[in-house]
């Protein structure tokens, strides 16, 4: 009878635990939108196996075989980048997070943009409205830089972060992501994160040519204008200009919802599917009970 009884007790505390595991599953991957893994291999296509945002290929990048998780896509810095048809779920988003895994050929020459969205007249910086993430900066060079703004910069309608450290490695794979949370007010907060680490701002800003003073914030109470952006957003390039990346780019992810730190180091340690790994844990679990 007492064996029956703690065979019962056991049975239902694998029970319990799997449908935690299910639910958390669910609710830690619950706000992922668009998933290009590009992981394709061929064709000129990269597909969007979470929100079904397809990208049409452009220029003449080439697929990579051994990427940072499977596959990813070389650009070579001249006219190649990915033009996916992700609009609606950043124009008007109130909290979101874009993250990408990249590897630049070089950081002390000019500006890069990984990931780019707004007005098809953005240069990738000032003037237009546009949401960045870029290697360097036009006053800045070996930095990585996150950027929000209405072209507004000297009235501090934007979400400027140009990070406080030298960023020089053109050896290997890093991560990047920018999370934003309350995108229409009162305060907009950015935070840009770069291999699961905050992204220390630096703070002082800059004084162009006719001397006036840019401010780098990553928070404003003047909430960045969408309402030009125009073109869905791109991997490798920014609207206008000729910023185009150059080196590896591998799984871009885009969220409804403002990533935690923890939650951007889960997504390094093991991607989106991370969520799910209690799942997997829970032979072992039942294993222990038996």
């Amino acid at each position: 009878m007492f064996m029956r009884m703690n065979m019962r007790f056991r049975l239902l505390v694998f029970l319990t635990l799997l449908v935690f595991a299910a639910f958390s599953g669910t609710s830690a991957m619950a706000g992922l939108v668009a998933h290009w893994k590009l992981d394709d291999g061929t064709g000129a296509t990269a597909v969007d196996s979470a929100g079904g945002h397809d990208g049409t290929i452009e220029g003449d990048p080439v697929w990579e075989a051994n990427g940072k998780i499977d596959g990813a896509m070389v650009f070579d810095g001249d006219g190649d980048y990915i033009q996916t048809t992700l609009m609606d779920e950043l124009h008007t988003a109130e909290n979101f997070t874009i993250a990408v895994w990249f590897w630049t050929n070089v950081t002390d020459t000019g500006q890069q943009h990984i990931l780019w969205m707004g007005d098809v007249a953005g240069n990738g910086w000032g003037g237009q409205q546009e949401l960045h993430l870029s290697i360097n900066h036009f006053a800045y060079s070996n930095i990585v830089n996150a950027y929000f703004a209405s072209g507004g910069e000297l009235d501090g309608t934007a979400i400027n972060i140009v990070s406080k450290e030298e960023f020089t490695d053109t050896s290997g794979w890093h991560h990047l992501a920018l999370a934003i949370k309350n995108a229409n007010g009162p305060i907009v907060t950015g935070r840009l994160y770069l291999d699961g680490e905050w992204v220390e701002p630096l703070v002082d800003g800059f004084v162009n040519g006719d001397g006036d003073l840019f401010p780098t914030i990553d928070s404003t109470d003047k909430p960045p204008d969408r309402t030009e952006w125009n073109t869905a957003l791109r991997i490798g390039a920014p609207g206008a200009a000729s910023r185009y990346f150059n080196g590896m780019i591998d799984d871009v992810t885009i969220w409804d919802k403002t990533l935690a730190q923890d939650d951007i180091q889960d997504l390094i340690k093991g991607g989106p599917g991370t969520a799910v790994q209690p799942v997997g844990k829970l032979a072992t679990t039942w294993g222990a009970l038996k």
